[in-house]
This record gives C-alpha cells, structure tokens and sequence, in this order.
C-alpha cells in the first residue's frame, strides 16, 4: 500500500487503490471468503498508510471547512477517512466526527465549527430509507448556508434528489463539489 501511495499520490491512491480494494474486500466478506478479522486487518492497514500520507497537509487553512461523519448505525470509517485523504492535497480545513454521530451533534458541530459543509459517508449496507429520512431531517436543522455533500456505496443506489443534498456517488464527484463550491466563492 505504501509503494503504490507513492507512486500515485494520495488522490489517485484513493481512487484507483483503495476504493476498488475497498469494495473487493467488501464483496469478499459477503461471500464469506474472508473472516471478519481480515476485513478488520485491512481497514487497519489502510487507515495507518492514509493518516501518515495526511500528516504534511494537517495544518492546511484553505476553505471550505468540512466536517465529516456517519450517521447513527453506520460504523464504517473508511470512506471518512478516503475522503480525508481526497481532500487534503487540496488544502481543505477537515475536521471527522467519526462514525454513528448523532443528527443533533452533526448540526451543533457545522455550528460550532462554523463548517461550509457537511460531508457523510454512507456504506452500501445502510438502509437507503433510512438515510432519505436522516438527511431530510438533517437538512432541517443544519444551517441553510451549510453544503451537505453525501457519498459512498449506498449513495449510487438513492434514485431521488433530496432537496439542499449534495450526491456525491464517486470520488471524483466529491472534487467536482469541492471544485464548484469554490469557484461559486470565487464569483461571489
């Protein structure tokens, strides 16, 4: 994993590495042709190599200022920290919450933090009706000048908008949003 971040960089780590590894890996504990442990191992793994390839960006001070998080009953931290690991090349101010964060701390931490946006990661395991229900009523109490970008496996499958969320299905689509808030900041 090391030896293919430096060949890549960190943006093209994440997306041709890790996400395809990531859902390899997924699909294979499905099946039942890995044990629980290994996946854990791999996580482990990949977290170590990601956080150490994010030390030199940790102090960046470029907006927007994100905070990242799951919703309650999402336990994978993997596509936070992927996206960490996106964004930090880019100069991003990212602060995690981490996983299964309760809707009234994600908005009372936007608050305090004074985020631009909110970015959650949804695993394809999370209920699709239960994140439409989530995000609607996160978006109720978010502040409206407050992004909320959402992405991960489940994302691709939620086939209707929800008003003021931004899907994000990709990693490439979360650098477009990243692109797009800025450059409406720049017109500004």
């Amino acid at each position: 994993l090391s030896l293919s971040l430096m060949k890549q960089g960190l943006q093209e780590f994440v997306i041709e590495t890790v996400a395809p590894l990531n859902r390899a890996v997924t699909e294979a504990w499905m099946r039942g042709d890995l044990e629980a442990f290994e996946e854990r191992a791999y996580s482990e793994q990949v977290h170590t190599v990601l956080r150490a390839a994010m030390l030199p960006a940790a102090n960046s001070m470029q907006l927007p200022r994100i905070v990242l998080g799951t919703l309650p009953n999402e336990v994978n931290a993997l596509g936070l920290l992927m996206v960490e690991g996106l964004l930090a090349p880019e100069g991003v101010q990212c602060v995690s919450l981490g996983t299964q964060v309760p809707i009234p701390e994600i908005a009372a931490a936007a608050t305090a933090f004074d985020a631009d946006v909110v970015a959650l990661s949804f695993s394809a395991s999370f209920s699709s009706k239960q994140a439409v229900a989530s995000l609607e009523s996160l978006r109720s109490v978010v502040p409206p000048t407050t992004a909320i970008w959402v992405g991960g496996e489940l994302i691709r499958r939620i086939r209707r908008d929800i008003p003021g969320i931004t899907p994000t299905g990709t990693l490439s689509d979360m650098l477009a949003a990243l692109r797009q808030w800025r450059a409406e900041r720049t017109a500004v």
